[in-house]
């Protein structure tokens, strides 16, 4: 399954599109382009991915012909300290348009991993630069597993991974997901700049994989803390009641459910 002749294409429904065969990551290109003040909806499309990343500098699995790799840069009419919103934002609008084009309901683990049968099958990685809000320059990279063979991924991965083409009976066809994802941020954005960030967060709640689940929270310190999950509070902070009763807030680090 390829891209279906983005390598011809220069760009998706007026947005500009950069159509690349291997690079190291779309995120790093899509910010070199930023910082030459290439417009918003700028997309960078990859067919496989050498150094693909997650969060906290972990590997994103990008074989070619299997997955959907890309970035697009953002300038959102947003104040700095309302950009970490748009993770989440960006979490629901993937899962509004898997629902759209393959007919299923991902769920979301806090913050961004997109979830099918308790497996992931997606992950959105922000970046930002933030010189000023007139100048701010977000990339937002999404990767997610069409139909990457379980035994692509390493041997400790493969209990936890799936892809889209397992829960779908017709073809997911990679360009058109894109599209409408590519709609779909571009909607919740409006919506965030409209101060919509309450019912963005009501209806990603409903996605949430996490509520009431037991699990661990790794901080980027190595503290680890298990407890359960109590959902996110109001901008979108993820709450963890561990077995003393105490509530943690958490900004970053690594979740991980129970079994």
């Amino acid at each position: 399954m390829n891209l279906n002749s983005y390598e011809k294409c220069t760009s998706l429904a007026g947005r500009p599109l950069h159509f690349l065969e291997q690079t190291e990551s779309t995120n790093k290109v899509a910010m070199e382009m930023a910082r030459d003040e290439a417009p918003a909806g700028t997309l960078v499309v990859a067919e496989s991915q050498t150094g693909g990343r997650g969060r906290l500098g972990k590997t994103w699995l990008s074989p070619p012909g299997t997955g959907l790799y890309f970035s697009m840069i953002l300038r959102p009419g947003l104040e700095p300290a309302e950009m970490p919103r748009l993770t989440i934002a960006a979490g629901l609008a993937v899962c509004r348009a898997i629902h759209l084009v393959c007919k299923i309901e991902p769920m979301i683990k806090w913050p961004n991993d997109i979830l099918l049968a308790d497996r992931k099958c997606g992950g959105i990685l922000m970046e930002a630069e933030l010189p000023g809000k007139q100048s701010a320059r977000i990339i937002l990279g999404i990767g997610l597993n069409i139909s990457t063979p379980v035994h692509a991924f390493p041997p400790d991965l493969r209990e936890r991974v799936t892809s889209l083409q397992d829960h779908v009976a017709m073809p997911v066809v990679r360009r058109e997901l894109l599209s409408v994802i590519v709609a779909e941020i571009e909607k919740i954005i409006y919506r965030l700049e409209n101060e919509d960030f309450s019912a963005i967060l009501a209806e990603w709640r409903k996605r949430d994989a996490t509520k009431n689940r037991k699990m661990t929270w790794v901080a980027t310190s190595g503290r680890t803390v298990k407890g359960v999950s109590l959902g996110p509070d109001s901008e979108g902070r993820l709450h963890i009641r561990d077995h003393g009763g105490n509530v943690h807030e958490i900004l970053s680090g690594d979740i991980r459910l129970a079994g």
